[in-house]
């Protein structure tokens, strides 16, 4: 049976939006560096238009593929994903994870 791949979508509110730039420079990049991550991207919500369906609210999301679920369960205890919280978690007011099986 074929290993099920998934993506791992997160969102970040935080709490003083002038740290938009440094969260999304210094500290989320530190995800994309955890061993069992694929692809890793992160941005700032797009300047597209105002409608009733598309959220804006966010600062920065970011996106990690993983070939397993399994990975993404080893990714939850990597010591960079741990020192991510830890040293940055003071930053976010809320997250919010969408995970997709793929």
């Amino acid at each position: 049976m074929a290993k099920q791949k998934m993506i791992h979508q997160v969102y970040f509110w935080l709490h003083d939006t002038a740290n938009t730039k440094e969260f999304l420079n210094e500290a989320v990049p530190m995800l994309g560096r955890c061993k069992t991550v694929g692809k890793f991207i992160a941005g700032t919500p797009a300047a597209t238009e105002d409608r009733e369906v598309v959220d804006h609210s966010f600062q920065v999301s970011c996106t990690a593929f993983f070939d397993s679920l399994e990975d993404q369960l080893v990714y939850q205890t990597d010591p960079l994903h741990l020192e991510f919280i830890e040293k940055y978690s003071h930053m976010w007011k809320k997250v919010q994870v969408y995970d997709i099986a793929i």
